[in-house]
């Protein structure tokens, strides 16, 4: 869980700022300290920086761009203009090595100082930087990594904060106002905000971190000298790139905290400079800009996409690979959407706010998050935001019921909310779940009663285009609760499967045995199944095969973790990369005893090459026939349960047909494009029809 930042107010953190390039700029002489950069031959970025003056910010921001070089990945050089500072700045000059510093007899202004840096540069990409900054680590990877998502970006800018933690700006946009340039979320008090964390197309970004590819620069004439001395540079080079049709992104994770304004000698000078610059860039572009009329304004109102698909998706919370419940799917079909060019909004019901790290360490970060909404959240976003999304993609029934009341007490429907479509998606349906469970516990649970629970979960089924279920079995129970033509939209397809493991480890190479799945909460699936494997299965094993291990890897809340801790099995918990833990072993073992869906687990295992034992419920969720990537036994049968493992275990040449077959099933059935275009035709119909 993310707890609330703690920050400063912003003159506080100015100061802070101040007296640390203070204390930099006095133990460089005090210690006879030199700013070095390492020579790179061929440089993948050229950072120029214009100076003038206020020298302990410049060395500041030279000493920790110095102690980039170390980590920050992509090779870079630095080009020093100096404006004529005074010889105190100067000082600084001969401590800097591998940098190339020019010279200027007097104040030529910010735009003509980079042009002159450009010109000496060899990078395939520019990177202007203020002479009052901070990357932060990975910065500059980050913005090189913008231009490698699309051959049509043409200048990326960063995530900028304010000393102390405030936001200071996220992107920024044009308003049909006096002030006219309106950067997004400045003054706001959280920088992580989930509007700051999504990349974007932006009307602009500050020139304080601005990247652009060095052929383009050259191709539309630099910045224009008319804006000399300083403001407005910057917002008119990002204009013309976007009438050259090259986009203009923020990448959220390049973050920098810039001091700003700090080398301007008095605010008056700076307005007076900003209201003569604005009215020249307005006549230049204010057609341009407004001809379509005023943009939107609102609750963070997504009007960086203007010709992109606008999506809207509810779901419990940031779906992760790792979780289970659903939610490595919904983590699938959030992420082909991003990749299909959509404006993707997650409003996010449940659950705790993750940190960006957290949450972005699956989805794209071209996805917008909102965490955690409820009710009174998602009223808002719809309220703020109506008309604006052109799908509603809800998932799960008790989300789906949510959604339809929320718009029922609004006066809304649906349809205003998805104005050309809207997608219910059941997930899994919760009544086979209980009907499962009933049957379990000796409860009365009949077919007519399961038919009639479904009916109840899904009549709200009407209000959609597009009812979307998991599996064939679910879609049967859809129809026979009158669904008409509900669509399956999988595991089995989706682009998160990738290849399969052609050089996955072959027998002898492995040893022991493996479950992977959540265990974060009491009365999960997962849980009940291991409590019934520890309970009725494991002693036999462990009788058979007296040196049998067993690791648990997946979301393990510590009660549950210290119940299963036991001789012979390792709870490794939530990893960030599943995949050695997999390969050492030698069975995946999937006792799940009830559930609804379909097995992301088991296709997981099979994928990487690794041979299972499942229940039956799992095989025909899969609908995959017995030996296909796992052998199949009853948990009714705990004896053979045991006896299925061991002989899955020892058998080499059994062990090596079920993960030969698993792996050309997965090689059939794995289409990313056939997955894409499915979702295009819930989506995109009926022009894609």
């Amino acid at each position: 869980m993310m707890a609330a930042p703690d920050i400063l107010d912003a003159p506080s953190g100015r100061k802070a700022a101040l007296v640390e390039a203070a204390l930099i700029w006095n133990a460089l002489f005090l210690n006879d300290v030199r700013i070095a950069f390492r020579a790179e031959s061929a440089p993948t970025i050229s950072v120029v920086m214009v100076s003038r003056g206020a020298r302990h910010l410049l060395a500041w921001t030279l000493t920790k761009l110095a102690a980039q070089q170390a980590f920050a990945g992509s090779r870079f050089e630095v080009i020093l203009v100096d404006n004529a500072s005074d010889p105190e700045t100067a000082k600084l000059f001969g401590r800097i090595d591998g940098a190339r510093i020019l010279r200027n007899a007097q104040n030529v202004g910010f735009g003509p100082a980079c042009n002159q840096g450009a010109a000496e540069a060899r990078g395939r990409y520019l990177l202007f930087l203020n002479p009052d900054v901070d990357l932060m680590p990975g910065a500059l990877d980050a913005l090189v990594a913008a231009f490698a998502q699309a051959d049509d970006v043409g200048i990326a800018g960063a995530r900028l904060v304010f000393p102390g933690g405030i936001l200071q700006e996220a992107g920024a946009g044009f308003q049909d106002d006096p002030q006219l340039t309106h950067p997004y979320g400045r003054g706001g008090l959280d920088p992580f905000a989930p509007e700051a964390s999504y990349a974007r197309d932006v009307g602009y970004v500050s020139g304080a971190v601005l990247m652009i590819e060095a052929g383009l620069f050259a191709e539309l004439g630099g910045f224009d000298d008319r804006f000399a001395p300083a403001y407005f540079e910057d917002t008119d080079l990002c204009l013309r790139c976007q009438q050259a049709g090259r986009r203009v992104v923020y990448q959220p994770r390049a973050i920098a905290i810039h001091v700003e304004n700090a080398t301007s000698v008095r605010r008056s000078d700076v307005e007076a400079l900003l209201d003569r610059n604005r009215v020249r860039f307005r006549e230049r572009h204010g057609t341009w800009l407004f001809g379509q009329g005023p943009p939107r304004s609102g609750f963070a109102p997504r009007d960086d996409a203007p010709f992109a698909l606008r999506v809207l998706y509810v779901d419990d919370r940031a779906p992760h690979q790792d979780l289970g419940a659903g939610l490595p799917r919904a983590n699938t079909i959030l992420n082909a959407m991003a990749e299909l060019g959509y404006a993707v909004t997650l409003c996010s019901v449940y659950g705790e706010r993750e940190e960006p790290a957290a949450t972005y360490r699956d989805l794209s970060d071209r996805i917008e998050v909102i965490e955690p909404c409820g009710r009174e959240g998602f009223r808002r976003l719809v309220t703020e935001r109506a008309g604006f999304y052109d799908v509603l993609w809800v998932s799960r029934p008790p989300h789906i019921r949510m959604v339809c009341e929320v718009l029922r007490d609004l006066g809304l429907t649906p349809r205003d909310v998805g104005r050309s479509r809207v997608v219910f998606d059941s997930e899994s349906l919760y009544a086979l779940r209980e009907f499962v469970v009933d049957a379990l516990n000796g409860r009365p649970a009949s077919e007519p009663g399961l038919a009639r629970a479904s009916a109840e979960e899904i009549r709200q089924a009407a209000a959609a285009d597009h009812v979307v279920c998991v599996s064939e079995a679910d879609a049967r129970l859809l129809r026979r609760a009158g669904v008409p033509d509900p669509v399956v939209l999988g595991h089995v397809q989706a682009p998160d499967v990738r290849a399969p493991h052609a050089d996955a480890p072959g027998f002898s190479a492995r040893r022991g045995f493996v479950f992977i799945g959540s265990l974060a909460r009491e009365g999960e699936p997962n849980i009940d199944s291991l409590d019934w494997f520890f309970g009725h299965v494991w002693e036999r094993l462990r009788a058979a095969l007296p040196d049998a291990h067993l690791t648990i890897i997946g979301t393990v809340a510590p009660s549950i973790a210290e119940r299963l801790s036991r001789p012979g099995v390792t709870v490794l918990g939530r990893v960030d990369d599943p995949g050695p833990a997999l390969d050492a072993a030698r069975v995946a073992l999937a006792p799940t005893r009830y559930a609804a869906g379909l097995p992301h687990k088991v296709l997981e295992t099979v994928t990487r090459g690794l041979p299972g034992l499942v229940t039956p419920i799992l095989a025909g969720q899969m609908g995959w026939p017995d030996g296909t990537g796992y052998r199949v036994r009853d948990w009714h049968d705990p004896e053979g349960f045991a006896r299925g493992l061991v002989d899955l275990h020892e058998d080499a040449d059994e062990w090596a047909r079920v993960q030969r077959a698993g792996l050309d099933q997965v090689g059939r059935e794995c289409d990313a494009a056939g997955y894409r275009a499915i979702l295009r035709r819930l989506c995109e119909a009926p022009v894609f029809a």
